[in-house]
């Protein structure tokens, strides 16, 4: 009975143990396709693992996320990132990578908690990375007071991200000094004078143009109004057609502040997310 029990312990153990040197040839395998930049396939060879090692499921969500980061896809690139154990040699790669995917999907909170948490050992450079990240997601979400709190580390010692120090202080007086446009402001100035609220709104030229045709079309309805009278179906159709562009005018006013406000927080957004990417491909490629 005892020759039985431990001759079944010893065959799982070899079989378990063929299996997991399997997961390590397919890993090799992948690895030689991320190589070749064959990213499907790889993903394809990963999906089939069945790992048990801590290390080597390690490296299958290491894999996963970093294909899916190459692929943009990128919140499940998170995901799988953010399983990779504290063992692991990738994992404050993947912590970083993990945080900056976030950031780049808007979850700015989430992000600088993920960094908040890492814990970096006596690294002064990933120190001061982790520090410059945690300053990128602060602008990102328009935390003006950490972002400052944060840049005064910023030494530009490190030449992997001494510019992109800079640009982030850049970005912030110009994300600061940026007009308060006020979209009901600029409805009302055009519904005293009508594209006087794009000229507002930094469009002078679609201003003017919106003035001479909503003028034109007063006009022409008075001139209607004047000749035929106000019951006359010509001045009746011309009046509701001027109100209706007289209208649109307002609205339109509204809207351009408003688009060119998200437009400019998009542009800024861009830069400094382009800007925090830099030194993590700097450092870990």
């Amino acid at each position: 009975m005892i020759r039985a029990f431990v001759f079944v312990c010893c065959a799982l153990f070899f079989l378990n143990t063929s299996a997991q040197e399997s997961v390590r040839r397919e890993l090799a395998f992948v690895r030689h396709l991320l190589s070749r930049n064959e990213l499907k396939e790889s993903l394809f060879v990963l999906e089939r693992l069945q790992a048990k090692e801590t290390s080597l499921i390690d490296s299958v969500n290491y894999y996963h996320g970093w294909i899916r980061y190459q692929e943009k896809d990128l919140l499940p690139s998170a995901a799988f990132l953010l399983q990779v154990s504290s063992e692991s040699p990738q994992f404050v790669k993947s912590r970083l990578f993990a945080s900056y995917n976030m950031a780049h999907a808007g979850l700015v909170d989430t992000a600088d908690s993920v960094l908040a948490r890492l814990h970096l050992g006596d690294s002064p450079v990933l120190q001061a990375l982790t520090n410059f990240e945690r300053a990128g997601v602060a602008l990102l979400g328009r935390n003006y007071d950490e972002f400052s709190e944060r840049s005064r580390d910023f030494s530009g010692d490190w030449n992997a991200f001494a510019l992109q120090e800079r640009n982030l202080v850049e970005y912030a007086l110009t994300l600061k000094q940026q007009p308060g446009r006020s979209p009901a402001v600029a409805g009302l100035l055009s519904a005293a004078v009508p594209g006087l609220g794009k000229i507002y709104a930094g469009k002078t030229a679609e201003g003017i143009a919106g003035f001479l045709y909503v003028g034109a079309m007063a006009l022409a309805s008075w001139d209607f109004y004047r000749k035929l009278g106000s019951s006359n179906g010509l001045f009746i159709v011309s009046a509701s057609i001027t109100g209706v562009f007289y209208l649109g005018n307002i609205w339109g006013s509204a809207v351009a502040v408003r688009r060119l406000r998200n437009e400019f927080n998009h542009e800024m957004d861009q830069r400094i997310l382009f800007d925090m990417h830099i030194p993590l491909r700097n450092i870990f490629q």
